[in-house]
């Protein structure tokens, strides 16, 4: 594949109410058991007290433990409901923590995934998509970290990007989502159209090849030129994970690659492309997504309440 080198996103600190609903909506499915095994040890502890009570003697605490016991009754459905339930199949809430997806998304937003959807149907062109990324596109700070970008590839497409022009199957891309941000403040803000050609002139073409040949630009790997894909290979061999493995051959010249032809995205794969196009670690620096890395489809945004809205398919 003919990746280009780009800059990592800038990650901002959520704060207050952001962080419990965060740690919330990602609490671990074992937690919630022994949330719901000690509410329900509790509840079976009030139970006998409750019902052997005569009625002409409830009173006094035995209200507050009638509270305690429906609301522990409540909160043991909620967690296999929303956690067990809806949370693995349905429907999840993720922070969006980076600007790679401005201005569609914004650093703090919260999304609501659809993680039924991709089931019953596949991934189309244009979705924004939540999913698990190569273990090295992710940094030391985030190893169990979900993506989201917009979905700029399906099974049988054939990609390239010049001058920051998307072309898919040979035609040019209208995209009114895409944004250039300014660098200078964190990549969170969008330039004004007529700003942008800076950007673009710096900016590398893109394309996927077919070729046994890759190149690096970790330091550590002896042997390998300045080059695109950020991995620390062991050897002259390349295992990606669930993949095939196979051999690899370091070049000096960027043109053996650069010259190749595009090809099509082979079947169960997809390119995830962020729409802040100079501010968005994705698909253009480290490869494809399988299928089965994909989580959901986001569908929209629900805090801050003042920037709710459905995030809706600009091609569908």
């Amino acid at each position: 594949m003919d990746l280009l080198v780009g800059q990592l996103l800038a990650q901002s600190q959520p704060g207050g109410m952001v962080v419990i609903v965060d740690k919330i909506a990602r609490t671990p499915i074992s937690q919630i058991i022994i949330f719901a095994v000690a509410l329900t040890v509790i509840r079976l502890g009030l139970f006998k007290y409750l019902k052997d009570t005569p009625i002409h003697l409830r009173t006094g605490i035995y209200p507050t433990l009638r509270t305690i016991n429906d609301l522990s009754d409540a909160l043991i459905y909620a967690a296999v409901v929303v956690f067990m339930l809806v949370r693995p199949f349905g429907i999840q809430t993720f922070y969006i923590p980076s600007p790679s997806m401005v201005d569609t998304l914004r650093t703090n937003d919260f999304i609501v995934a659809n993680k039924f959807i991709y089931r019953v149907s596949n991934p189309k062109f244009g979705d924004i998509i939540v999913f698990k990324p190569p273990v090295y596109a992710r940094t030391k700070d985030q190893p169990d970290a979900d993506f989201i970008k917009r979905c700029l590839g399906t099974p049988g497409d054939l990609i390239e990007m010049k001058d920051w022009q998307l072309y898919r199957n040979g035609k040019p891309v209208e995209e009114p989502y895409k944004t250039i941000s300014n660098p200078a403040v964190g990549n969170e803000l969008p330039l004004p159209k007529d700003e942008w050609q800076p950007y673009i002139d710096e900016q590398e073409d893109f394309k996927l090849v077919d070729s046994d040949v890759y190149k690096t630009t970790d330091p550590t790997t002896p042997g390998n030129p300045t080059g695109v894909i950020p991995v620390v290979f062991e050897g002259d061999i390349w295992a990606p994970r669930g993949g095939s493995r196979f051999p690899i051959t370091w070049v000096d010249d960027p043109r053996q690659i650069k010259d190749l032809p595009a090809v099509r995205i082979p079947k169960d794969y997809y390119l995830m492309i962020g729409d802040n196009r100079n501010g968005s670690n994705d698909g253009r620096y480290w490869g494809l997504i399988h299928r089965s890395a994909i989580v959901g489809r986001a569908e929209f945004t629900w805090l801050p309440l003042a920037r709710a809205k459905r995030l809706a398919n600009p091609f569908h």
